[in-house]
């Protein structure tokens, strides 16, 4: 299907693994110029190299920097204009789970969120102006479960997401701009299989105990999504909360 996104100018953060990563390559597949930042540089020049060398051209650039730094929308917003000048899209996919204590200390609640909620609100509201001038934008965050099970900072943080998201989609709609969240379950990612569930057995039980479809999801059932919502042909959906999950989640609001 042509989602209509040739030489449409995306940013994604958390580009160098997991979901951001597979939704580079779908986006790559649309003809999109790629601005790549992670604060891993070797997994990230990886996934530059590779996309370049798909597709014969230079479509991918990678930018190895941290977004919670203070100067990084900037440094951000300034490498895309000169690889291919103002961004289009914005993805913010960088993030991290930060399972806690209840009394966890303020400095761990500092670093979990501006990793999670305020480094993303810095830079989407950097790249705002831009997308007003041309009066047509995409930004899609990629969050979490509103369901926590425990104390995550990271909970905490996407609810904040959510519903700062909501309220900015409000305000920009009428400048052509949408605001999208996704929430994903469990897919088959470097933190899910390797942190959150890194014994086969348990992670059966949890499948079958939580997950109606019968099985963990890849991360491209999340990008063709992400994909669809940066089109021109998702231009009425804007503000919404959207769950990858396999019907994971358990209640209907």
């Amino acid at each position: 299907m042509n989602y209509k996104l040739k030489n449409k100018n995306c940013i994604i953060t958390g580009a160098s693994q997991g979901l951001g990563k597979a939704i580079v390559n779908l986006l790559a597949m649309e003809g999109c110029n790629l601005i790549l930042v992670s604060r891993r540089p070797k997994p990230l020049k990886a996934v530059e190299k590779s996309i370049n060398s798909k597709f014969k051209k230079k479509i991918a650039y990678a930018l190895p920097y941290d977004v919670t730094k203070n100067d990084a929308p900037q440094k951000i917003i300034d490498f895309c204009k000169k690889k291919f000048g103002s961004p289009d899209i914005l993805i913010n996919s960088a993030g991290g789970s930060r399972p806690t204590t209840w009394d966890a200390t303020d400095a761990q609640w500092e670093e979990g969120m501006t990793l999670n909620f305020t480094a993303l609100r810095k830079l989407t509201t950097k790249i705002i102006p831009l997308m007003k001038k041309k009066r047509w934008g995409r930004v899609i965050n990629i969050t979490g479960s509103v369901e926590p099970r425990e104390v995550n900072i990271a909970n905490a943080a996407k609810s904040a997401v959510h519903a700062w998201a909501k309220g900015l989609s409000r305000v920009v709609a009428k400048d052509g701009i949408t605001v999208n969240c996704i929430s994903p379950g469990r897919l088959n990612t470097e933190q899910i299989l390797k942190r959150r569930h890194p014994n086969i057995k348990e992670r059966k039980k949890f499948i079958k105990e939580n997950i109606p479809v019968g099985y963990f999801g890849e991360p491209e059932d999340l990008g063709c999504l992400a994909v669809f919502l940066v089109s021109p042909l998702a231009r009425y959906i804007t503000g919404e909360l959207i769950h990858v999950d396999g019907g994971m989640k358990r209640f209907a609001h």
